[in-house]
């Protein structure tokens, strides 16, 4: 007689559990099935019967016939009365497959549990084991009471025992069964969760070492590990070592070791990965880069760091000399343009002299000639005034329009010049490795085992080339280096190239270089950025456990702060350190300009006296063709499943006009194919297309259950593209059929509707904007299609459907109320509702709830936009954790439909949330201004700093240079009679260093190479005049000296006072956090501080106070609340003075839902309508103030004695020696004198 009590019970525990795959192993009579059976079929469970009374031999392989099956999770359910039972326990026991994709119902009716403890006690259970058993006690006649027993073992082959813990008991009756009682707390807790203590069984693991011979022993090895000495050797070793000490302490196993000090031999084999992959370790210390070879035998659990090789170096000085650099400021036409017009006017200005000489009674007494009036223009254009000017008012105006002019073309290329030294230091243009190996530079490579297996298996072309040309053929002692020499190397010999694990350097940069020198490096992506994931062995039956603690590890920043101990990912560039000097690639033009126009003055002078010496002798002389029309041109889908009931033939001629057109097809016949769900489940809903078109015959046999299937697995969604067609159309069928239909705002149905002799069909677009909401089912007529023999077209357009895209006509969800949560923490929660929403749409009190405040004004922006009602649950935080709590678990129990608020990013949140758009950013830092200097330093070589000293050198000899050959015109003049007076060697050496100082001169020559001499004297001047003022003026004019300190460990260690803004976050952040900077902040600054609690935690307004009135005094606070403090009390320079050190990372924060949410692409493109529009970043500039604006026309740039005293000093130096020369001089004329008198 069939037991149902029994059969329900079987029911009621798969259906508990949403299982629908039962095995059951029986020594029951076929007639006892049958209620069974209807039972299994009455509440859709997949069933499958093994009867027991078989031989041994028959029943051998019943492991791989059986329960070797692709599903996720199977149900098995085994009769222990049975003969047979103990051979299926035995063999299932040596198979290992009591794990949790079986799901074992062991019912025992005499309830014998000494005999299950027998059979089980040294049976292969896993911690993740699914064994239930069940022991029935009879009630009355026909009802149970059936008793449930967990059964696990924590590890027998690593040494657990078997533990077996009473759950629940179950009451059934013949039609039905219930929860009669919970007999201990187990169903308060996932199974992982209650078999988290593995106390007594011993981890193997295998620990990576390469540093350190593996003969040093156990304990020396293990001191390395634990050590925090040298963190970038074997960082990786080390990071996987304190992450598994933690799953030590939380799992309470313990640990035996397996050394090694290498990765791996090959790809899968060999070193560590070759314990993991051959399941002698259990754990790592090193995580693993994966590979499609190594995913074979490892599952990762969970990503440690990334793993990124680059190439470093110093761009290299330029050795050639780039001849147009004066010509850079402006294109040769404005240069020709400006020549001309400086050449018109000195035309002018003689004419001007000449007719005031004619027609003016003040007037000169000579008329300068056209080349002393082209040269006045010329010296206007280089700043250099002029000794001659026109007396008529018409002559001056011209003169003012030409100088001013010469202003504005001045002003021009001296800010093209100031942006050019003020700009980032020159980058090299070598991007990538090609290029890297097509230049001329010299290539070295840290003696590490992977970087030479990855250069000599590399197929990548670039590598081989870069192999080929810089190391084939060199010196090995050159090219492999040691880390410290190769940086060291990078940074003496700017061009070197050194190739190295980013971690690995970034330690001996830090060490070695000054900060400036760290801005000018160049970084090339030496092979693709890897990361680095935690392995377990495939078959692990610790996997999942492990993985959760490492998750929970990972959601509470443990991991991430071993990750940054150990490792650097970011070099920081101070640009302000760097000092700014013209070398000689851009001087030494300047200098070959001079002596080309020394060299044509000195010919044109001799060819002029050439010519004056002939002019004494001589006289002077110059896409079934409706679907493909369907898919191709209006849905325009080439991947496409259909579901259909047609004749063999016409399947054939479709799939002939598929294959033309390209697309790719699958069939499934509805009336021939068992199971469907099978089939369904296979093609349907685990493919991985972006978009799948899906054609649905509606008059077929099955096209129920495919509709049923629809709905269960939520398949109208966006990634599926339906057509259906129903023979006999009508629209009360469509309503019956898709009114309960679980359709969504961005469904994609076509219902067609076709004509009586099939050639037109109407199409109809099917929608509904929630019907959890209470939304009705849409219908809409869209467009008529005709078809002949040889093609469709489109007849007409039915409705303005085409106009818009879907999003567009559902755009509005007028008459709809969506859910809504949002957090609040300045009221209570019992705070009636009327005065929540009051406080969150005012617009005072900024500090208050700003964060929350900006979510929910900008999502009644989003109201308006959707026309659509609000439902508000208020949470008084964010989440608990990164997955539960508050807001976020609202969203995962799809209790809400939108949340009113942004969250970080996480990977975890990632698996069950979609990103939308930006909402806001997160910002704390320290603030303070410089403290006062107490006393005045002298920088001695302030003013040598605009030019290097080859510069000034050259610079001073070309002026000797100079001097010398004024003073030979001027002899060579003189003989020629054109001037009266002989200036000494020493006077023209004066006036050449006199133009140099932009004074002009009082002497000049007459003739025109003499001219062409002082005028390319005057024109070397005023370029390196512009040069040097330039960085005067980028010196002046730039950013206010900043504070040397820029980290936050140089805070903890200056003698600077610090108060702490007393919000929760920040408090509890200082307090608590593990970084070694904040943890010295924290000690020295406030715990250890002498100072009264009370003005170390200040509020916002009178921290920002504190700043300004005290420089050096800092304050720690978040920008949102502080910034609006600063504009009300800080003067706009006092902004600029401003130093700030971030606290932590600045984070963005943005606006999420759930992955299976069907707003999702409605809400995304209505908020980012209002990013566009302006709208979002008018209350983001309301509420979140993260920007202070700093004005320097506001500030009066005040040259203290810091930068004067040195002048002085020189002023001073230089009387001293004049006095004691005029001194020298006084005697030796008093001695000539009294010489003469003898």
């Amino acid at each position: 007689m069939a037991n149902l009590a029994l059969y329900n019970f079987i029911v009621y525990n798969l259906l508990q559990i949403n299982l629908r795959n039962v095995l059951i192993f029986h020594c029951w009579q076929l007639p006892a099935l049958l209620p069974l059976g209807q039972l299994f079929s009455h509440n859709l469970i997949f069933s499958q019967y093994i009867n027991l009374n078989q031989s041994n031999e028959r029943l051998a392989n019943f492991t791989k016939v059986y329960l070797d099956s692709d599903l996720t999770k199977l149900g098995v359910f085994l009769d222990m009365s049975c003969e047979q039972s103990d051979f299926i326990t035995n063999q299932s026991s040596r198979a290992q497959l009591y794990t949790q994709n079986l799901h074992w119902l062991l019912y025992d009716k005499s309830g014998n549990m000494e005999r299950f403890v027998e059979l089980f006690a040294k049976a292969n259970l896993s911690v993740n084991a699914d064994v239930t058993y069940v022991k029935e006690e009879k009630i009355v006649d026909y009802d149970s009471l059936f008793t449930l027993y967990d059964a696990y073992n924590s590890g027998s082959q690593l040494g657990g025992q078997l533990n077996i813990t009473i759950d629940q008991s179950i009451y059934c009756t013949q039609t039905k069964c219930e929860l009669k009682q919970y007999l201990s707390e187990l169903y308060k807790r996932t199974r992982v969760q209650q078999r988290m203590d593995l106390s007594g069984i011993t981890f193997r693991q295998v620990a990576l070492v390469t540093v350190m011979p593996l003969s040093l022993g156990e304990e020396k090895l293990l001191n390395f590990l634990n050590s925090e000495d040298n963190v970038h050797l074997d960082w990786t070793s080390r990071v996987g070592y304190r992450n598994n000490l933690h799953l030590q302490e939380v799992l309470r196993f313990n640990i035996s070791y397996i050394w090694r000090d290498l990765w791996s031999v090959n790809d899968s084999q060999g070193g560590a990965i070759g314990e993991i992959s051959n399941a002698n370790a259990e754990l790592s210390t090193s995580p693993f880069v994966l590979s499609s070879q190594r995913l074979r035998y490892i599952l990762a659990t969970m990503e440690i760091s990334q793993f990124r090789s680059i190439c470093i170096f110093r761009t290299p000085h330029n050795a050639g000399i780039k001849a147009g650099v004066f010509l850079e400021p402006f294109k040769f036409s404005v240069w020709l343009v400006f020549v001309a017009l400086l050449i018109l006017a000195g035309v002018l200005l003689w004419l001007t002299f000449r007719l005031e000489h004619r027609w003016m009674q003040h007037c000169m007494r000579y008329i300068p000639s056209l080349l002393t009036s082209c040269l006045i223009s010329f010296g206007a254009a280089c700043i250099q005034g002029s000794h001659l000017i026109p007396n008529s008012t018409g002559g001056r105006l011209a003169f003012i329009a030409l100088m001013m002019t010469s202003f504005l073309m001045y002003n021009y290329y001296t800010s093209i010049v100031v942006s050019t030294l003020l700009g980032s230091p020159v980058r090299s243009n070598i991007k990538t490795m090609q290029q890297l190996a097509d230049s001329s530079l010299d290539v070295g490579f840290e003696t590490i085992p992977f970087t030479r297996t990855y250069l000599n298996s590399s197929p990548r072309s670039d590598i081989r080339d870069l192999v080929k040309r810089k190391v084939d053929g060199h010196d090995p002692s050159k090219i492999w280096l040691s880390v410290n020499d190769g940086v060291l190397r990078a940074r003496d010999e700017p061009g070197f190239v050194f190739v190295s694990e980013a971690s690995n350097l970034y330690t001996f940069i830090e060490k070695y270089y000054l900060p400036h020198e760290i801005c000018e490096l160049n970084e090339i992506m030496f092979r693709p950025e890897s990361n680095v994931y935690a392995v377990v062995p495939k078959n692990s039956t610790y996997k999942e456990l492990l993985k959760q603690i490492q998750v929970r590890m990972l959601e509470t920043g443990i991991t991430q702060k071993h990750k940054l101990f150990y490792t650097k990912t970011k070099l920081h560039c101070f640009a302000n350190n760097y000092v700014i000097k013209v070398g000689m690639e851009y001087a030494a033009p300047l200098f070959i300009g001079l002596l080309l126009s020394y060299l044509a003055a000195i010919i044109t002078l001799m060819l002029e006296l050439g010519w004056a010496y002939l002019g004494r002798r001589q006289t002077q002389s110059l896409l079934i063709e409706e679907y493909l029309y369907y898919f191709l041109h209006i849905a325009k889908l080439n991947n496409i499943l259909f579901l259909h009931c047609w004749t063999t033939d016409s399947l054939f001629h479709f799939a002939q006009l598929a294959s033309k057109e390209m697309l790719y097809t699958q069939y499934i016949n509805l009336n021939y194919t068992h199971p469907l769900a099978e089939q369904l489940q296979d093609k349907l809903v685990n493919h991985n297309l972006v978009k799948l078109g899906i054609y649905l015959d509606i008059n077929c046999h099955q096209s129920v259950d495919v509709l049923s299937m629809a709905n269960v697995k939520r398949l109208f969604v966006e990634r599926y593209h339906w057509l259906i067609y129903d023979q006999y159309f009508t629209l009360s069928k469509v309503h019956e059929q898709f009114d309960v239909a679980q359709l969504y705002i961005g469904t994609e149905l076509t219902y067609v509707e076709p004509s009586p002799k099939l050639d037109s069909f109407i199409l109809y677009d099917l929608y509904n904007k929630g019907k959890h909401i209470g939304a009705k089912l849409n219908i809409t007529i869209d467009r008529q299609i005709n078809c002949n023999d040889q093609h469709c077209y489109l007849s007409h357009y039915l409705s303005d459907l085409h106009k818009r895209n879907r999003l567009q006509q559902r755009r509005y969800l007028t008459g709809l109320t969506l859910r809504v949560n949002a957090v609040i923490n300045a009221l209570p929660l019992n705070t009636p509702h009327s005065k929540l929403n009051a406080f969150l749409m005012s617009s005072d009190d900024l500090n208050n709830d700003a964060f929350a405040r900006l979510g929910y004004q900008t999502h009644l922006v989003l109201r308006d936009m959707l026309d659509c009602n609000y439902s508000f649950i208020f949470r008084d935080r964010w989440s608990d954790s990164e997955l539960t709590g508050g807001l976020l678990a609202d969203m995962r129990n799809e209790s809400v439909d939108v949340t009113a608020n942004a969250f970080l990013i996480t990977s975890g949140r990632l698996k069950y949330f979609k990103v939308m758009t930006w909402l806001s950013s997160f910002r704390s830092m320290c603030m303070f201004l410089n403290p006062k200097s107490s006393a005045v330093e002298l920088r001695i070589s302030e003013f040598l700093q605009p030019f290097s000293w080859t510069v000034w050198l050259m610079f001073g000899s070309l002026l000797v240079i100079a001097g010398f050959l004024l003073w030979m015109t001027f002899r060579l003049e003189r003989r020629l009679n054109h001037m009266d007076m002989k200036p000494s060697l020493l006077t023209s050496c004066l006036l050449s260093f006199g133009a140099a100082c932009i004074q002009g001169a009082w002497v000049l020559p007459r003739s025109t190479g003499g001219r062409m001499v002082f005028y390319a004297v005057m024109l070397t001047c005023f370029l390196l005049y512009n040069y040097y003022t330039s960085v005067v003026v980028s010196t002046l004019l730039g950013d206010p000296p900043k504070s040397n300190i820029r980290t936050i460990q140089q805070l903890a260690d200056s003698n600077l006072e610090v108060s702490v803004e007393p919000t929760i976050y920040t408090k509890v952040y200082i307090e608590t956090s593990t970084y070694p900077d904040v943890r010295s902040l924290y000690l020295n600054k406030i715990l250890n501080s002498k100072r009264d609690t009370r003005s170390i935690w200040l509020s916002s307004e009178e921290g920002v106070r504190m700043v300004r009135n005290i420089p050096g005094f800092v304050y720690i606070t978040e920008a949102s609340s502080s910034y609006t403090f600063v504009r009300k009390h800080f003067l706009p320079h006092e902004i600029c003075e401003l130093n700030e050190i971030l606290l932590r990372d600045e984070t963005n924060a943005y606006t999420m839902v759930v992955k299976n949410s069907s707003y999702f692409e409605l809400l995304k493109l209505n908020q980012l309508r209002m990013l566009e529009t302006g709208i979002h970043f008018k209350y983001f500039r309301y509420w979140v103030r993260n920007k202070l604006h700093c004005y320097h026309s506001n500030r009066n740039v005040v040259v203290g004695m810091d930068s004067a005293g040195p002048l002085f000093l020189l002023l001073t130096c230089g009387y001293v020696v004049c006095l004691f020369v005029l001194a020298l001089e006084i005697l030796w004329h008093r001695r000539q004198q009294h010489a003469a008198r003898h």
